[in-house]
C-alpha cells in the first residue's frame, strides 16, 4: 500500500548545533536525512515501519515536534500525525461538503 509522506517540523529554544544535528539526522529504514524529507517529502512509498521510525527519532529529539502527513492510495486516506519524545497523536482527516444552497446556483 503505497503512501505519499511529507514531514514538518516545530521546535522553540533549540540551538544552530541541535538543528544541524535534527537535519543531517536518517530515519532507520533508509529514507534518508531528515532535512531532506523536510524539504522534498518521500513521495509514494510503502513505509509500514513509519509510527516506530518517527517515535524512535522523537526521542532524539525530544523538545522537537515532529509532524508526519500521509495521503493514501484509497480516496479520503489523509492523516497527520504528531510526534514528541517518543509519544504520539494520530488524526485523519474529515472530508465535510457545506450544505446546498439554492442562491449559490449560477
Amino acid at each position: 500500500y503505497y503512501t505519499k509522506y511529507s514531514l514538518e517540523i516545530e521546535y522553540k529554544d533549540e540551538d544552530a548545533e541541535t538543528i544541524e544535528r535534527l537535519k543531517n539526522a536518517t530515519i532507520d529504514q533508509g529514507y534518508g536525512k531528515i532535512g531532506d524529507i523536510i524539504q522534498y517529502g518521500l513521495g509514494e512509498c510503502k513505509w509500514y515501519e513509519h509510527d516506530e521510525d518517527m517515535r524512535d527519532v522523537s526521542k532524539k529529539f525530544p523538545n522537537v515536534l515532529f509532524i508526519l502527513s500521509g495521503e493514501g492510495e484509497e480516496s479520503g486516506d489523509i492523516w497527520k500525525a504528531y510526534y514528541k519524545n517518543g509519544k504520539a497523536q494520530r488524526v485523519k482527516a474529515e472530508i465535510v461538503f457545506d450544505e446546498y444552497n439554492p442562491k449559490l446556483l449560477r
